[in-house]
């Protein structure tokens, strides 16, 4: 009997549940856009996203940088990009 492969993404979150990793590089477009935004959005505050990515997600980035959360994109040396997406613990003095 033939054996499935493995999921196209691998998520997982750190045991005190702070940071959630999403490997989105095996996916076709438009689905690694369309999962971190919906990742991103779920974010509750003081949680983390970690990606993955083949490519630096330029448009990801663009339309995470009117959000309220901390985005920092780096390349990695073997290729692909990583990026990490922080919903801060307050949203600022009135709470909003």
């Amino acid at each position: 009997m033939p054996v499935s492969p493995p999921p196209a993404h691998h998520d997982h979150a750190t045991d005190d549940g702070t940071t959630i990793a999403l490997d989105l590089r095996a996916l076709p477009a438009p689905e690694p856009m369309m999962r971190a935004l919906e990742a991103a959005d779920a974010l509750a505050p003081g949680q983390t996203l970690e990606l993955l990515t083949p490519l630096l997600p330029t448009p990801l980035l663009d339309l995470l940088s009117g959000r309220r959360l901390h985005v920092r994109a780096e390349m990695l040396p073997a290729g692909g990009a990583r990026v990490r997406i922080h919903r801060p613990d307050d949203d600022g003095p009135t709470g909003a």
